[in-house]
């Protein structure tokens, strides 16, 4: 784990979490017991080490909406092909491939996309902020989509 107290020594990082600690008074991060001006740099209750940090504030992107776009597109095709599989076993017909094939070909293209959209996140982070909206709202009703594409095809198919 990357010490956030890069420039410190390990001295001076106990003296200043110490120094913090004794005015503190609250929960200890770990287990929730409340800790009332805790004398040590360790949680009495969990026996856990205490350390002042200062962390990034977490940040909703486009980048990761389009994120959660292809994971949850890639669950809604995992779930409609496991009833496609689950209803053909149930009642003792063969697989209706027509119906699972498109399904496990939209699920390997999106292992793909995950992938690629891994790869292209500094890219994706340094673009206009309407191409960012643009971005956040294509993976926001990604999952919307393809679930209604495949569906139709289902019923075009039936």
């Amino acid at each position: 784990m990357e010490s956030y107290y890069r420039y410190m020594n390990e001295a001076k990082e106990k003296q200043i979490t110490l120094s913090f600690l004794a005015e503190y008074d609250g929960p200890c991060p770990h287990c929730g017991f409340h800790l009332k001006y805790p004398q040590a740099d360790t949680c009495s209750e969990c026996g856990r080490s205490l350390k002042l940090a200062l962390h990034k504030r977490f940040s909703c992107s486009s980048w990761l909406l389009f994120m959660f776009g292809i994971i949850a597109t890639i669950g809604v095709c995992i779930d409609q092909a496991g009833l496609f599989f689950a209803a053909s076993f149930y009642r003792g017909a063969p697989l209706m491939w027509k119906w699972i094939l498109p399904e496990l070909i939209l699920i390997a293209l999106l292992i793909g996309t995950l992938i690629v959209w891994w790869k292209l996140k500094a890219w994706a982070m340094e673009l206009r902020s309407p191409i960012k909206a643009c971005i956040g709202i294509v993976g926001i009703l990604m999952p919307i989509f393809w679930f209604n594409v495949l569906y139709l095809l289902f019923v075009i198919t039936f």
